[in-house]
């Protein structure tokens, strides 16, 4: 057992962290997108469709403004500040564009949607800013490790796989889930500017 560990911890500091600038705070600044919808958590849970089991886990969160924690994800979009792991200014498109760009043949993407109050989405903000930039596959643990201090989530799973998360959210109080599937070989890495019309 001890080995597996080893062999894990190993495998993590190889992948390292992505090399990328922070966005500036000008920049975060004009991209805020605050939602007209109500204040919610949602986990993004990309999911293998041979296994049913979650790979990736991330958390978008809104409160005073609507953000996307993407913890050790591979998503970057040049219409989208990021600092850390926090991308800013999801708009409904952005949403969609992550959702699409994760999903593909054999992934499909679950959205579990919690009501919550303002006050505690932005602290699951907060918590997500200061988290900062994590390490490959270190997903299920960073997005638990923001959640948990915010008390309807204090028992959530801390893991290194984001399975437990996804089934902690399906059992939460006042949830509701949509899923998004597309057959196309690979992720979608096709930009889309915002001063470019959508077809």
């Amino acid at each position: 057992m001890r080995r597996a560990h080893i062999a894990v911890l190993a495998a993590l500091a190889l992948a390292g962290c992505e090399i990328y600038t922070p966005a500036t705070p000008g920049a975060i600044a004009a991209a805020s997108y605050k939602s007209p919808e109500p204040p919610s958590v949602t986990l993004m849970s990309m999911v293998n469709e041979s296994s049913g089991r979650s790979e990736h886990a991330a958390l978008l969160i809104n409160g005073s403004q609507r953000v996307l924690y993407d913890p050790a994800g591979t998503f970057t979009h040049p219409d989208l500040p990021r600092a850390g792991d926090v991308h800013y200014g999801m708009t409904p498109r952005f949403v969609d564009y992550y959702e699409r760009y994760h999903a593909r043949f054999g992934y499909f993407v679950e959205a579990d949607e919690v009501p919550i109050g303002r006050a505690d989405a932005d602290r699951l903000i907060a918590n997500a800013q200061a988290e900062g930039q994590q390490m490959k596959m270190m997903c299920g643990l960073a997005a638990a490790e923001v959640l948990r201090p915010v008390p309807p989530f204090a028992e959530v799973t801390r893991s290194l796989w984001p399975e437990g998360l996804r089934e902690d959210f399906k059992r939460m109080p006042g949830v509701t889930t949509s899923y998004v599937y597309e057959n196309d070989i690979g992720q979608n890495k096709v930009w889309e500017h915002s001063d470019q019309p959508r077809s």
